[in-house]
């Protein structure tokens, strides 16, 4: 079988009219069918802009309760700790005896800051406010407690002494 120059014309006339139909009904067709479904997933995720934005609103209402509750103000996380020791300290009969500026360490895992506290009073009230200090606020977790029995001469006085590190890594 030869093919002849008819059959050759012929041939090459329909691959150009399959390409030439292609290019102007087929490549349009896919163009309108990818925009038709880009055109859906923007309606969805239209449809869905109501429920995305109450449960935006009752995430914000969840956190200012949480800042509230924390009680977090626009002073500096020291001054709210010392405010929050003062609370407790008051409420279980502790003396803060000593609150020096932190000491700060930088590592792999991030900055740590390290507040060294020391407290005055009986065991039960000490412990009393470490566990509201630890549990009620967001400073830190306590990373060393000693205790340390003392004892006033003149007053012949004996009296307990703790000494906290207060961890927080930022």
């Amino acid at each position: 079988m030869k093919l002849t120059n008819k059959n050759k014309y012929l041939l090459a006339g329909v691959v150009a009219m399959l390409l030439l139909s292609y290019r102007l009904a087929i490549h349009k067709t896919l163009m309108v069918r990818e925009e038709f479904y880009n055109s859906l997933g923007k309606k969805e995720s239209i449809t869905n802009l109501p429920r995305q934005l109450s449960m935006l609103g009752q995430k914000e209402k969840t956190l200012d309760a949480q800042l509230v509750a924390f009680d977090v103000g626009n002073s500096s996380l020291q001054n709210n700790l010392l405010k929050f020791l003062n609370q407790e300290a008051s409420k279980n009969q502790v003396k803060i005896i000593d609150f020096n500026s932190p000491h700060v360490v930088e590592g792999e895992k991030g900055t740590t800051e390290t507040h060294i506290l020391h407290l005055e009073g009986g065991y039960t009230d000490i412990l009393k406010t470490l566990n509201a200090l630890e549990n009620k606020g967001s400073y830190g977790a306590i990373s060393h407690l000693a205790f340390e029995k003392k004892k006033n001469y003149r007053s012949k006085r004996t009296y307990l002494q703790a000494q906290i590190f207060l961890e927080q890594v930022k």
